[in-house]
């Protein structure tokens, strides 16, 4: 299954459970597999056929059973049962949370919360539609947040006076009653899958930035990016070698822009496409500043990553080359899935032989009709 063999798997997962019917891991690793083929009720029944079986004193089985039932809820659309169980990670991957000093927020009034990302820029950004709802029950929140979001979010609560932001990392407020991360708010709130799909998107700055960076010559204008955050699981999946990118140069007219922030962005010099997509990385201190960038720019085309849920909140039309392997619950199983929060996203779907030229194949096509609207 790690090396994208499903079928193979279910096979000898079949077989695994005729031999011993109350195996959970088995049940667990079959709903991994209906979800990667798109079944996600079947992923959903598996995964709780897993969390049935599994042993509430395991300490680290339990957990896990947990985790791939949040998953299995989540991609099939059930939102609110899904963040519930997946508050399970903080025992199953993000045990160090659980040491805080205080207790986790039930969304009580009138505490005192310590609120923190335990998830990536995209997470923290798409689940910060939340905090509102928190400070209205709140006596006071201290808001520890990435250095990359902290002008976002200073101009999305200005109106909040009951919030202080701090540096990620930071110590522990002294006053503080209680602990939540921005993933967990919907779940402390007590929120419907309806009032969590209908949440706005916060206000997002745009502050004014220079565009001599584009190339004057060319009537439509691209982002790109190609690789995520390393620290994700699904990363090795996502991640397109940058040479399919060049491919959308078919198209006359068109001028592509690197928005790849991280180490990854060596890749342009690695593979000799300095001179082809210029690199903006230089004009990017956080995402405020490639928010402002987004503003020039006809379309990004990216991986799922960060910048994908920056286009979003952003109201920016973003088109995914979308893995068969590493998905997102947030775009689904499918192109034809039901989205949550993306809108304004196109998917290409990768197929089950996981080629890339397919996908770019079909994303050069929709680009020529683009372009020749």
């Amino acid at each position: 299954m790690k090396i994208g063999g499903h079928q193979e798997a279910v096979t000898h997962l079949y077989e695994a459970l005729r031999l011993n019917p109350k195996l959970a891991l088995g049940y667990m690793h079959l709903s991994m597999c209906e979800q990667t083929f798109g079944n996600t009720a079947e992923a959903v029944g598996y995964a709780l056929k897993c969390f049935e079986l599994a042993d509430p004193n395991d300490g680290q089985g339990y957990p896990i059973a947990e985790f791939q039932l949040a998953f299995a809820l989540l991609f099939d659309g059930q939102y609110a049962a899904g963040l519930k169980h997946f508050e399970s990670r903080f025992a199953a991957r993000l045990p160090n949370f659980l040491l805080y000093p205080y207790p986790k927020w039930r969304g009580e009034n009138g505490k005192t919360l310590f609120l923190v990302a335990d998830q990536g820029l995209g997470d923290t950004l798409s689940y910060a539609r939340f905090v509102e709802a928190a400070a209205s029950r709140c006596r006071y929140i201290h808001m520890c947040v990435q250095s990359e979001l902290r002008r976002v979010f200073e101009h999305a609560f200005r109106h909040l006076r009951n919030l202080n932001f701090l540096p990620s990392p930071s110590n522990f407020p002294g006053d503080a009653d209680a602990w939540s991360t921005f993933v967990s708010l919907p779940f402390a709130l007590g929120l419907t899958d309806d009032e969590i799909k209908s949440a706005p998107n916060i206000d997002m700055p745009r502050p004014p930035m220079s565009n001599q960076w584009k190339v004057t010559d060319r009537k439509f204008h691209i982002g790109i990016a190609w690789a995520g955050s390393p620290m994700n699981d699904i990363d090795k999946h996502r991640n397109i070698p940058i040479h399919h990118f060049v491919e959308l140069y078919k198209v006359p007219g068109i001028q592509l822009y690197s928005l790849q922030v991280d180490a990854k962005k060596t890749d342009l010099n690695l593979w000799g496409f300095a001179p082809l997509i210029r690199d903006l990385s230089g004009y990017i201190r956080d995402v405020a500043d490639t928010v402002s960038i987004l503003q020039e720019l006809d379309l990004v085309v990216t991986v799922e990553s960060a910048l994908g849920h920056i286009c979003s909140m952003s109201g920016r039309d973003c088109w995914v080359p979308y893995s068969h392997l590493g998905r997102d619950y947030r775009i689904g199983v499918s192109e034809a899935s039901t989205r949550l929060w993306t809108p304004k996203h196109r998917i290409f779907q990768q197929s089950e032989d996981m080629r890339w030229e397919p996908v770019f194949e079909r994303i050069v096509e929709a680009l020529r009709e683009k372009v020749s609207f």
